[in-house]
């Protein structure tokens, strides 16, 4: 009877394969911590954004297709950050600068734009001063 009860004992207090199978190794759950803490610490930093940032190249993406010839975009000064709108909501901002060239190959000057991240929109400056778009950078980047 006390070989029995030994058993026993030994299959309750070993986990079967399929559930340490199953379960992450530590290190795994480390690891996706910490890139989750990373990725939410990011976008309020207000500090110049990161070229390798997915966000980033997204946001060039989408603003160099603006241009009238997307491959001559070059970018300068480019800050990420929580900003407030026009309406007082927190909005997930990214402000800089863009060069780019014409059809014709002239250069177009350097224009300040803005890209809303969550709506992944992109508004280039190229207007007049009081136009809609030139407001909206100056409310939300200045």
């Amino acid at each position: 009877m006390k070989a029995a009860k030994s058993t026993i004992a030994a299959k309750t207090e070993k986990p079967s394969i399929a559930h340490v199978r199953d379960r992450p190794p530590l290190a795994e759950k480390k690891a996706k911590s910490t890139m989750i803490e990373a990725k939410v610490e990011a976008p309020a930093s207000g500090r110049p954004a990161e070229t390798s940032d997915p966000v980033i190249i997204k946001a060039k993406t989408t603003i160099a297709a603006k241009l009238e010839d997307p491959t001559s975009a070059e970018f300068g000064e480019m800050k990420r950050a929580i900003r407030k709108n026009t309406l007082g909501q927190s909005v997930d901002t990214i402000c800089g600068r863009v060069k780019g060239k014409n059809v014709a190959g002239e250069d177009t000057g350097d224009r300040p734009f803005l890209y809303l991240v969550t709506e992944d929109e992109a508004y280039v400056v190229d207007g007049p001063a009081k136009s809609a778009v030139a407001s909206a950078y100056r409310n939300i980047c200045s």
